[in-house]
């Protein structure tokens, strides 16, 4: 028996998808391609242009203007919403928005769909509510509250500048997103944070850089009407003496920190270029011995060369004869060349030559 549409006649021939007793033409004119909500309510944090979608606050990527973080947390919330009448269908959906965006304003729907050779859309207004309000991070940020700190802390009195340019790096790689606040004091810096995540992220990415010791600890343990218990993490980050780039005695040697890792430090000769790799443990057990302000750097003049050793006399103080082994000095080094030194207990320990 032959089948035909119930609204237009049109006899089925295999070219036009039929739905139902209805062709497609006649059923998308009856019921339309998809059902979409004609009024919808999008919150959206002034501040940093983050919105909720389903209950949960959105951070916004690559939003300049209150007009992208419209449109996207339109698109979502619609998205979400939006139920095609028939599955299995490429439906396109396209949203228009308005020249101006205020608290209401209406947008235009269309939804396109293809089926075979046939091409059908569908036009829908959707009224749009804008809602502004603080997400839980501005409003933290605004309130100066937060959820951890960390306390930044080094082994001498305070910071240096080097530890301080190392610490807003890693602030530079993490964003200032869940920051509610920095604190720089005379012992230290305090980094308060909105969640306990990145609070430990910035604290790991430190201990990774620079090989420090971490503590966990909480406060202010408190129980909400619910009955569970909150209080707010504190992270302790105590950085070492030693840095990146430091000049080190080590195993009676003298090295230079070429990179310190999470588990590892590489210690390249002053004298031979030799690296050496030792755990990042060392810098808390005083095997490890910087080179300071303590320790001047000598010159030293070559007055002798033989097949093992290098004779070099300190120019700047005392005169004093030292007897070098080549192997602890730069290639073909000869006699009248001057080299820097550090002398440590008596003994001189070749940088370079002058």
């Amino acid at each position: 028996m032959p089948r035909f549409c119930a609204k237009c006649g049109r006899l089925y021939d295999g070219t036009l998808l039929f739905i139902n007793n209805l062709c497609a033409k006649c059923y998308f004119e009856e019921y339309g391609i998809l059902t979409a909500p004609r009024e919808i309510t999008l919150h959206i944090c002034p501040r940093c242009l983050s919105y909720k979608v389903k209950g949960k606050w959105v951070v916004a990527e690559r939003t300049y203007s209150i007009e992208d973080a419209v449109y996207s947390a339109l698109r979502e919330e619609l998205e979400a919403k939006i139920k095609p009448l028939i599955g299995g269908l490429n439906i396109r959906t396209e949203i228009k928005l308005p020249r101006r965006i205020g608290s209401k304003f209406t947008v235009v729907l269309e939804a396109t769909v293809t089926v075979g050779a046939h091409r059908f859309s569908q036009k829908q207004n959707v009224k749009v509510n804008i809602v502004r309000e603080l997400c839980p991070t501005c409003f933290m940020k605004a309130s100066k509250s937060y959820k951890a700190i960390v306390q930044i802390r080094s082994v001498k009195t305070s910071l240096s500048r080097r530890e301080k340019a190392l610490i807003e790096k890693v602030l530079g790689e993490i964003g200032e997103r869940n920051i509610v606040e920095i604190e720089e004091l005379k012992e230290g810096i305090n980094i308060k944070t909105a969640d306990l995540s990145t609070a430990r992220r910035l604290a790991l990415k430190i201990k990774y850089r620079t090989g420090a010791q971490i503590h966990e600890t909480h406060e202010a343990v408190k129980r909400t009407r619910e009955g569970r218990r909150t209080s707010k993490l504190i992270i302790t980050v105590r950085l070492p003496e030693i840095l990146e780039d430091d000049l080190v005695f080590f195993e009676n040697e003298l090295y230079k920190v070429s990179k310190i890792s999470g588990t590892n430090i590489v210690l390249i000769s002053e004298s031979t270029g030799v690296r050496k790799n030792i755990p990042v443990e060392a810098l808390w057990k005083g095997k490890i011995e910087k080179i300071t302000s303590e320790h001047p750097i000598a010159k030293l003049l070559v007055v002798g060369v033989s097949d093992t050793v290098a004779y070099a006399v300190r120019v700047d103080k005392e005169y004093e004869m030292y007897e070098i082994p080549l192997s602890k000095i730069p290639r073909g080094i000869k006699v009248g060349e001057e080299l820097k030194a550090i002398i440590i207990n008596g003994k001189p320990y070749v940088l370079g030559k002058r």
